[in-house]
């Protein structure tokens, strides 16, 4: 691995612009033009919010100003700054409990004013930095405890902060960053598994509403890969541990959050309570067709069937308006985003860049998955914003950063 910039002034002085990556440029400004229209078509209607769009422009211009900041210095500063960011993110994080505003029965933002700030995504980008900082190490070896550890401390204190907002859809982004970044780093894939086998407790417990299907599939997955006995006894204790915690988690969760799990299982119970939005999400979808309503002409949208369409559902106009064709061009434009931002973190031949690229990248594809596939019925609805689409000026910010930050080692990936 690299090593590490010595101090600011002599990193500040070789700052310069290399040449962009055109493939990750233009499929982010596609999308946040595509956005733009979306959300102007999505609050065009009577009784909507007017003038939003004007809104998402200025921070799409303001995101448009933080990739170019975050592009233009080179990633050897982020690594020196990378604790003290992470620091800085978790201090906001507790401020939100303090002081923070509420909204939709959960507190999660700053008020400054003019906006309001939601910590929490500037808390993916601080936690990717301090993550790729703790793992770009010669000397690391996730197969020892020692080692996989503090990573996993790095992460559990956001992920319970921002849990406790509570915003469970935006606190699981931080173990999924983990968990790629684990992989990205070296961990032995049966090591990997294992320690995901919790997760797949949690999941099972979910779907069945039982524990003891989850006995079945540990023990095979402990005869497949056969563990050392400090794992085996750490992975018998931690599963049974939230084998007997998840029904007391379960009690403790808000209702909102039950209701929405329950409504994802199945929406048709409660078609005009808790399950309308996705029900009205798939009519919309379904009733664009292969070439769509045409665009201003979506009548689930105009009619206000479709709720939160300018922010979370906002695919849904994407494929009531433009159909099949319109909801496959994003789909496209957001996998040459991803692909070719892992393709820069292999690519990339600093550690620390690397890591810190995969770790922003999954924490995008990870928004991507879920919002779309919130949209068809297919997962939760979370309240998660469509990347670089929804309206939203934090979360349109961040992802600018996240996209400068990508394409910092893009321009600088042949650097030590």
């Amino acid at each position: 691995m690299a090593t590490r910039a010595g101090g600011f002034g002599q990193v500040l002085s070789r700052v310069r612009i290399p040449p962009l990556d055109w493939v990750l440029v233009w499929s982010a400004l596609g999308l946040i033009a595509m956005g733009l229209a979306m959300v102007y078509s999505a609050t065009s209607v009577p009784g909507a919010h007017h003038g939003l769009w004007i809104k998402q422009l200025l921070w799409a211009i303001g995101a448009l100003g933080a990739t170019w900041m975050a592009a233009s210095i080179p990633y050897r500063v982020f690594d020196s700054l990378a604790y003290p960011l992470y620091v800085i993110s978790l201090i906001l994080l507790a401020l939100v409990l303090v002081i923070g505003t509420s909204a939709f029965g959960a507190r999660r933002w700053l008020d400054l004013g003019p906006m309001n700030f939601q910590p929490s995504e500037l808390a993916k980008i601080a936690t990717a930095l301090a993550l790729a900082r703790r793992m770009d190490d010669p000397k690391l070896d996730l197969s020892r405890i020692r080692d996989w550890l503090p990573p996993l401390v790095l992460v559990l204190v956001p992920f319970g902060l921002v849990a406790r907002q509570p915003d469970l859809g935006t606190s699981l982004a931080f173990p999924i960053m983990l968990v790629a970044m684990y992989f990205w780093a070296g961990m032995p894939v049966p090591q990997l598994i294992l320690g995901l086998s919790p997760i797949l407790n949690v999941i099972l417990f979910a779907i069945t509403g039982t524990v003891a299907w989850f006995g079945a599939l540990l023990a095979a997955l402990l005869l497949l890969f056969r563990p050392r006995l400090p794992t085996l006894l750490a992975v018998l204790l931690i599963n049974t541990a939230v084998a007997v915690a998840m029904p007391h988690l379960w009690n403790g969760l808000h209702d909102y959050q039950k209701q929405r799990i329950e409504t994802f299982l199945n929406p048709g119970q409660d078609p005009h309570g808790a399950g309308y939005q996705i029900i009205q999400s798939r009519i919309a979808i379904g009733s664009g067709g292969v070439t769509g309503k045409g665009y201003l002409r979506g009548t689930q949208k105009a009619l206000a069937f479709l709720p939160m369409r300018h922010t979370d559902f906002v695919y849904s106009v994407v494929g009531e308006e433009l159909g099949l064709i319109g909801a496959l061009f994003v789909v496209i434009l957001y996998a040459l985003l991803i692909m070719r931002g892992y393709g820069v973190a292999l690519s990339a031949r600093n550690g620390f860049a690397s890591l810190m690229v995969v770790g922003l990248v999954t924490a995008l594809f990870y928004h991507i998955l879920v919002n779309m596939l919130m949209t068809i019925g297919w997962a939760p609805v979370t309240g998660l914003p469509l990347p670089l689409l929804s309206y939203g000026g934090t979360a349109l910010l961040v992802n600018g950063i996240q996209i400068g930050l990508v394409l910092n080692v893009a321009m600088r990936r042949h650097e030590f």
